[in-house]
């Protein structure tokens, strides 16, 4: 999800990375497909393929853009991914769903504000809400935003009518008059901003869930497929170790990162300055930072209280998986 203002941003056709061997390579064992869209989470391994981060490890990587954050999972799923960054949101249901066929294994960055509720013109308030359609993705962070902006304001989901979209479709679906009210991210977030008369209603750094936790309502997160760590944890420790350094180059370097892969992976020269912009105010953790991510003063408590706002107040679950369960941190090349 690269976001920008008002500026479509087309990934070229996809890749092949690394092509080649290495002293370690050893042919398919090595072939890694990383799921992903323009998101500027997924930069690192976009910049990992391209610069040879991946290659000098020994890995022949693919970046493919895979949709959605439930697509991704669902194509980790199914093996033809091996690795992907995703929302939180989507990686809990599967979990709650009993899906084990992946693990939870990073959260690479923090970058609240950058989605939000945008009401159509005419429309300066939540309450003008009521009874009228808002638009958004399901089954992502933008979901617990709008259940928690509404709560905050006195309303509730039974107030409005929510519409299944997708994150491209809401824009048009604004301009035409088909929803009242969009909720996404960038860069689609900055393009219903930019449609005359509409009011920003409310940010993920308004909830409830921001202000106690610090966290956006569905951080990005790292997950990997199971079946390929349990056949050789050594490599997917070899394969996280390329994965953070390329994640430490692009923290070094933001400016250089997007000129290293913006000639070759995007058409539109004008959406440059607007991701120069947006990147200054992106926070990328570290290898060291997961040891916080995963305990009582990272993630862990405010998954806690994600579960419980998925289960009790939108009912996209029925049961609270052990989340714990899907963590492994033994892959994480922290010595």
């Amino acid at each position: 999800m690269f976001r920008s203002h008002g500026i479509l941003i087309v990934l070229t056709l996809l890749i092949s990375g690394c092509g080649g061997s290495t002293p370690e390579s050893d042919g398919d064992d090595n072939r890694v497909v990383i799921g992903g869209s323009t998101w500027y989470a997924h930069l690192p391994a976009i910049y990992g393929v391209e610069t040879g981060i991946f290659k000098k490890h020994g890995f022949d990587v693919e970046f493919r853009p895979v949709g959605t954050s439930s697509d991704r999972i669902k194509a980790i799923s199914s093996g033809t991914v091996q690795f992907a960054s995703l929302g939180q949101i989507a990686m809990l249901t599967q979990m709650a769903n009993g899906n084990k066929s992946f693990y939870w294994v990073g959260n690479q960055d923090i970058a609240p504000g950058f989605e939000g509720v945008v009401a159509a013109p005419g429309i300066t308030s939540f309450s003008q809400l009521k009874g009228k359609k808002i638009g958004l993705v399901i089954a992502s962070s933008v979901e617990i935003t709008v259940y928690q902006l509404l709560g905050q304001n006195g309303m509730t989901s039974s107030d409005v009518k929510l519409v299944p979209l997708k994150p491209n479709q809401i824009t048009t679906a604004m301009k035409t008059g088909s929803i009242d009210a969009g909720a996404v991210w960038e860069p689609h977030f900055s393009r219903i901003k930019a449609i005359e008369g509409a009011t920003v209603l409310g940010l993920d750094t308004d909830t409830d869930i921001y202000k106690t936790y610090k966290t956006m309502t569905g951080p990005d997160v790292l997950v990997i497929g199971r079946s390929w760590v349990d056949a050789n944890p050594e490599r997917a420790r070899r394969f996280m170790k390329a994965y953070w350094e390329a994640v430490d180059a692009v923290r070094a370097d933001p400016q250089g990162a997007l000129n290293a892969i913006f000639d070759r992976w995007f058409k539109d020269p004008e959406a440059r300055p607007v991701l120069e912009k947006n990147l200054t105010k992106f926070v990328w953790l570290t290898l060291a930072d997961q040891k916080k991510v995963f305990s009582n003063d990272g993630l862990y408590k405010q998954t806690d209280e994600v579960l419980r706002i998925l289960k009790d107040e939108i009912g996209k679950i029925h049961e609270l998986p052990k989340f714990r369960e899907w963590v492994n941190t033994d892959i994480l090349p922290f010595e």
